[in-house]
């Protein structure tokens, strides 16, 4: 299986690359063929034979067939590994059917994929079939971004454009709504302050007449306001702390959807400003550079540089000069980078969950098949040996505990202790053992309450 999967993604990659070179040479040739047709506008017959020639030429350079033999090769893999899968006896692979999924969850992810890929009319069908829900909104948010996607395949940037500036105005104005309530708490917290400061000088004349009553009595007191005092300090403490991480990190994360908006805008600009080079019309793309670079030279001076120098070439120089630049990947670039930033604005995953599962399933078969003849493979939340995984099916960090060297689960979360230190749930139960709250770090001499100190960390 593995051999198969090897080889279909090796023909997959040279089908890829055939096709793409032999369209690319079939298009400069047709160009060339445009160019000395446009010279010759006047002898009408001339033209003719141009046009023929480049026909004959065509046919006989055979491209199409060579296309056909890459997609037919790669079929063939294709239609061998989709036999092998329907081959394989179900009882050889215990475990594809040890766990049944959640069908609410699976039909979810389904009718998103369809939305996802704009197969609208596939998705509202299945969702009415199959009676599930996706989340409320969603599908606009796939209509808005397949209607701009469609116009960026046809080079038009003006919807694109339009929704960049709106994300941008809608980002400048929720950080100085930020600012502003921020300005609105230290003010109520500096009148809160001046509050507490006057409770605590009424509690000390109490505790002052109390001690001249009853002094035993007194120092009992004093010793729970102490404590209570300390809990209160140390909860207000932990949640200042809480609140000023959440807000770093949603700042970090504003600022990060904002500079790569504003770099998307600028490839917007860049792609524009190249067409108008491919259609020879230099004084709009003057003008147009004109316009709209100078807001980008703090960020991208080495593009602009480069861009600017294309205009020194003309009648197809600047192509040969920079290849990179007029060979169409500029616009793909566009609409993948296009997707990416739509869905971290809306805040939905960028790639398509169930595509990722597939993907990420593939990978892990041949292994566990493998295994699966050597040790039993249980249906609980963990596999009994670590499947290999490429980087783009990491998402975010896991967590081995350092005492009991077990990794942490959603039953099993990592906790963090007083003095700093991070220890498993699991662990923290033992320590505790025998109705105890408080313990001693396993890694430094601070007693934690567990009632109290402890906080669960969610990765």
């Amino acid at each position: 299986m593995e051999t198969l999967i090897e080889e279909l993604k090796t023909t997959h990659q040279k089908t890829l690359q055939e096709t793409d070179t032999q369209l690319s040479l079939t298009l400069e040739s047709l160009e060339s063929a445009v160019e000395f047709v446009s010279a010759m506008s006047e002898d009408e017959e001339m033209m003719f034979q141009i046009l023929k020639e480049w026909e004959s030429s065509l046919h006989q350079e055979k491209r199409d067939i060579t296309i056909k033999k890459s997609q037919k090769d790669y079929h063939r893999v294709l239609s061998k590994v989709g036999k092998h899968l329907v081959s394989i006896p179900s009882n050889e692979i215990p475990f594809l059917t040890s766990k049944k999924l959640e069908k609410e969850l699976m039909d979810q992810l389904i009718a998103e994929h369809l939305y996802r890929i704009g197969d609208f009319e596939l998705g509202d069908q299945f969702l009415k079939e199959s009676g599930s829900t996706i989340p409320e909104g969603f599908r606009g948010l796939m209509v808005k971004m397949h209607k701009i996607l469609g116009q960026l395949y046809e080079r038009d940037i003006s919807s694109a454009l339009n929704w960049v500036h709106q994300t941008l105005q809608i980002r400048d104005k929720d950080s100085v709504n930020e600012k502003e309530v921020k300005k609105n708490k230290n003010k109520k917290e500096s009148k809160k302050g001046t509050e507490i400061k006057k409770g605590m000088e009424i509690k000390k004349e109490m505790e002052i007449k109390k001690e001249m009553e009853i002094k035993k009595k007194e120092e009992e007191i004093e010793i729970e306001i102490e404590m209570e005092m300390e809990i209160e300090k140390d909860k207000e403490e932990k949640e200042k702390e809480k609140n000023k991480i959440g807000k770093e990190t949603n700042n970090t994360q504003q600022q990060q959807i904002l500079k790569k908006t504003h770099s998307f805008e600028f490839r917007l600009h860049k792609a524009f400003y190249l067409n108008l080079l491919l259609n020879n019309e230099l004084k709009e793309a003057i003008n147009y550079s004109r316009k709209w670079f100078k807001q980008f030279a703090s960020t991208h001076m080495k593009e602009i540089k480069q861009l600017a120098g294309c205009l020194v070439y003309s009648n197809g120089f600047a192509k040969r000069r920079f290849p990179e630049l007029f060979n169409g990947s500029v616009w793909l670039q566009l609409h993948s980078e296009f997707r990416e930033i739509y869905c971290l604005v809306a805040g939905i995953p960028s790639h398509s969950p169930l595509e990722l599962l597939c993907q990420a399933g593939e990978s892990a078969v041949s292994v566990l098949k493998k295994v699966s003849g050597l040790i039993p493979i249980n249906t609980g939340d963990e596999l009994p040996m670590e499947i290999p995984v490429d980087n783009n099916f990491k998402f975010h960090s896991s967590f081995i505990c350092p005492v009991s060297k077990e990794r942490s689960t959603q039953k099993n979360p990592p906790v963090l202790l007083k003095c700093g230190h991070v220890i498993s749930k699991s662990s923290m139960k033992t320590l505790i053992e025998g109705g105890k709250t408080k313990f001693k770090c396993p890694y430094c001499p601070v007693i934690t309450n567990s009632q109290i100190d402890c906080i669960e960390i969610k990765f």
